[in-house]
Formats: structure tokens, C-alpha cells, sequence
């Protein structure tokens, strides 16, 4: 059976919700919000809603890379916002969605080639190199995917999941020094070894379920924030997400939001406003099976 051959659906609920509170009252307050699971060969939306409070006029496009972007205004003072993102998103337990015609016919190395370079947060270092990646160009689909489940398992034996060692503007030179960091820190440094073997690659932002939760399966990192993992390019089977953080392959039990080049690409929020700096920020998401 090929690997994007699915055996089952899953629905998925995932609830997002995030809340700013300022010292004092702020105004002309500006909003873009990642938080809408998009339709693959992988996954469908099934319903999707994105609640603002303040209440606010909430428009959306697809940026560049092809996720769903919603932004706003809040212009009256103001001196908390809320935003609440709730989804529905069947599932396959596929891990890729099989070759496809491009309509763009240059070669996919000029194709993709904004995913074979360094980028902003995933910048050039010495220390790519001190990984062992078995998965390099022109790979076999089999051997392919064993390459990619043989480096996750070197992720997962050498870097630690520490949410202590990091934090969000942290490089992946970090993550070397400190032995330990965060999911967003893990693909950061994948992205980086793989794109030093010329292996095209993108970061990838979106959610996980923990069977735990349930009382069946194995325990996942990640299922209590946005997580992050890694999408490598394969010419026959296109883009296969690999979990360095879990050390999966992604199916299933993910939901992806957004891609890019790195983190700075899909930040699930990001703003600007009128007022004193200090804030505080809380984060609730939940990811159940519903179906």
C-alpha cells in the first residue's frame, strides 16, 4: 500500500483560545490571527469559527504560502482582547498525499527554492553538520521515509523537550548549547540539517492530539500549545511531515495550520498597538476526538 493510501478518517476538535491583558487601557489596536486549519490531501475542515472580543470587523485572505489569515481592528480603548478559534477537521492516517502536476513546470528545485536556503530564523550555522541525516536527494519512497523516521529517532536521543531552555525569539544555535528546547526549537534545527543536505523543506504550524487524553495510545508532546513540526519534499509523494519533537511521522493525530519558511512565517498571532507595553498573555488549546 503507498503512503498516502488511507486506512481511516478522523474527527478531530480543536479549540484555540487566546487572551492579551494590558496594564492600561489601549487603542488602535491591530490584529493578524493564524488560526484556521486549512483543507490538504490530508485533512478537511469541516466547520471553523473565529470569535473577536472586543467585537470587531474580521477579514481573511491566504498569504503567500497558502494559509488562512484573519485580521482586525480594535480602535476603541480597550484593556483586554480575547481571540477563540474553535474547528472540526477530519483526519487521514496517511502521511502524505501523493504525487501531484505542478503547474508551475520549472524544476523543483527552482520551485522550492525558497525552502533549500537559510531564512530568517533558520539561519546558517556549523552546527547542522554535527547531526547524522540519512535523508538526502533522490531517495526511494521507502527509503525516504525510513531516512526521516531514522533522523527524527537522532532528534529525539540527542535534544531533550525542555520548555525552560528557549524561548520564542531563541536561534537553533540555542537548542545546540542547551541540549533541550521546544518544538518550535526542534524544527527549527531539522529545517536547518535538512537544508544543508539540499533537501527542500518548510515548517509547519498547527495542532496535535494526545491519545493520552482518551486513555489509549502513546503520550504526545505538544497537544497543550500550537505545535510544530517539519514537512520534507519528495518528488513522488510531495510533502511528508515529520514530528522531531515526537519522533513521528505526522498523521492522523495533526492538524496543520499554517506553512512557511520558519516561525516567522505562520505566528498563530501578531499585532500592533497604541498604549504601554506590559502585558500578559494565556494560551488555552485543546485537541479531542469526536469522531
Amino acid at each position: 500500500m503507498k503512503p498516502w493510501d488511507a486506512k481511516g478518517k478522523a474527527l478531530l476538535l480543536v479549540s484555540h483560545v487566546t487572551r492579551l491583558r494590558y496594564a492600561e487601557p489601549v487603542v488602535e489596536a491591530q490584529s493578524q490571527v493564524r488560526k484556521t486549519p486549512v483543507d490538504t490531501g490530508l485533512q478537511r475542515v469541516v466547520t471553523h469559527k473565529l470569535e473577536v472580543d472586543p467585537v470587531a470587523n474580521v477579514r481573511g485572505h491566504l498569504d503567500y504560502f497558502g494559509s488562512h489569515v484573519h485580521h482586525f481592528n480594535v480602535l476603541e480603548p480597550h484593556d483586554a482582547l480575547e481571540i477563540r478559534a474553535e474547528s472540526v477537521v477530519e483526519t487521514s492516517d496517511a502521511v502524505c498525499c501523493g504525487p501531484s502536476q505542478p503547474d508551475d513546470a520549472r524544476p523543483w528545485q527552482q520551485r522550492l527554492a525558497e525552502f533549500l536556503h537559510p531564512s530568517p530564523l533558520v539561519p546558517p550555522l556549523d552546527e547542522y553538520a554535527s547531526v547524522p541525516n540519512p535523508v538526502v536527494p533522490g531517495l526511494e519512497e521507502d527509503a525516504f521515509l525510513d531516512a526521516l523516521k531514522e533522523l527524527g529517532a537522532v532528534f529525539q536521543s540527542r535534544f531533550r523537550y525542555d520548555p525552560e531552555a528557549t524561548d520564542v525569539h531563541s536561534s537553533p544555535a540555542v537548542l545546540f548549547e542547551a541540549g533541550g528546547g521546544v518544538c518550535q526549537d526542534l524544527a527549527h534545527a531539522m529545517l536547518g540539517v535538512l537544508r544543508l543536505a539540499g533537501v527542500a523543506c518548510r515548517y509547519v504550524s498547527g495542532y496535535v492530539y494526545d491519545p493520552v487524553d482518551d486513555d489509549e495510545g502513546e503520550h504526545v508532546q505538544g497537544s497543550a500549545a500550537s505545535h510544530a513540526w517539519v514537512q520534507a519534499w519528495h518528488p513522488g509523494m510531495g510533502w511528508v511531515g515529520i514530528d522531531p519533537t515526537n519522533d513521528k511521522l505526522v498523521d492522523w493525530q495533526y492538524v496543520r495550520v499554517a506553512a512557511g519558511r520558519d516561525y516567522s512565517d505562520v505566528q498563530p498571532l501578531r499585532g500592533v498597538f497604541v498604549g504601554p507595553r506590559e502585558q500578559e498573555l494565556d494560551v488555552e488549546v485543546s485537541v479531542r476526538r469526536i469522531g
